[in-house]
């Protein structure tokens, strides 16, 4: 009986097998799908902190930030992951341009997502920021110069078009690609074939948060790994809040009227969308004298972004990035 049991369920075995086979779906290239996300205008991103993100509070003081003409629509994707849709070209790579920005005095480190791109996936490691080359000598003021700094610094995105525009300066801008965990660049050797040596000190513009201990982004020397591993009295901080570069005052206000509801891949009727009312309105202060703190329904937030952007143009910004 156990034999005959045995044989009958091995048959029984092969004919699931069987039919687990035949049971198959081929779709072309062209299958149209429920989502109408239109993938060509969107950022995915993340803030710098393992603080809980309010996202209600973000989206609206974030978009009050970018201002896009066409609207935006954000989604949370996952804890501290989020989705952020455009609806024109130019008010994505408006965003891009003018990074870094930051909410709750906390960086958003965004990517932009590729056409067909799981945005769960994207790696969220790299954020570009505006550099100063500081204590150039004569005969250094070149795009060679600017170019390999910036290379040393991070990567190479591009030079600032005002740096060689016929007037003098006491330092060039470069803009670069930086990994966010790695230490900051302080500073370069430079000299003239058979000339003298000399460092040339970087400051970086509208800079987060970071560590004067170990040089990272995203927490300062209060709760920095390494002051468990060394005595208090043998603690050093080779980086400081000279690496900073001096921001500008500026007003920003407060608006919720850019955010919209989710509406696919569609573009916004003749003559712009209808947005929710206003909010508020508030002063954004330089961070080295006060902090920029702004409140909306969902509580109070500090925001930032940077002040100068693909061009060197001046731009709103809040920032309080106190170690």
């Amino acid at each position: 009986m156990d034999t005959i049991h045995n044989l009958t369920q091995q048959y029984s075995n092969i004919q699931l097998e069987e039919e687990e086979e035949e049971i198959g779906l081929v779709y072309g290239n062209a299958l149209a799908t429920e989502t109408t996300l239109d993938d060509r205008f969107c950022l995915v991103g993340k803030f710098l902190t393992t603080r809980s993100i309010d996202f209600d509070a973000m989206q609206h003081m974030i978009a009050s930030l970018w201002q896009p003409g066409r609207g935006m629509f954000a989604k949370e994707l996952d804890s501290n992951r989020y989705l952020f849709q455009f609806y024109h070209e130019l008010d994505i790579q408006r965003v891009i341009d003018r990074s870094p920005w930051m909410f709750n005095n906390s960086l958003l480190v965004m990517a932009r997502l590729k056409q067909g791109e799981d945005p769960k996936l994207v790696p969220l490691n790299r954020i570009d920021i505006w550099v100063q080359l500081h204590d150039l000598r004569p005969g250094f003021f070149s795009q060679r110069v600017v170019k390999d700094a910036g290379n040393v610094i991070g990567t190479f995105m591009e030079s600032d078009p005002k740096n060689f525009d016929g007037m003098w300066r006491s330092y060039l801008r470069v803009r670069v690609s930086i990994v966010v965990d790695k230490p900051l660049q302080r500073r370069m050797k430079m000299r003239m074939e058979g000339g003298e040596l000399f460092w040339v000190n970087f400051k970086y513009e509208h800079i987060p948060t970071f560590c004067f201990i170990c040089g990272l982004l995203g927490h300062s020397e209060r709760f920095c790994p390494k002051l468990f591993d060394i005595p208090a009295e043998q603690e050093v901080k080779p980086y400081g809040a000279w690496m900073r570069a001096l921001p500008r005052r500026r007003n920003h206000q407060i608006d919720t009227k850019w955010l919209r509801p989710f509406m696919g891949g569609s573009a916004p009727r003749e003559g712009g969308f209808e947005g929710s009312p206003e909010v508020g309105q508030t002063e954004i202060i330089d961070p080295l004298s006060s902090a920029a703190i702004v409140g909306g329904k969902s509580g109070i937030a500090i925001l930032s972004s940077s002040n100068l952007g693909k061009n060197g143009q001046e731009r709103s910004y809040g920032e309080d990035n106190s170690p």
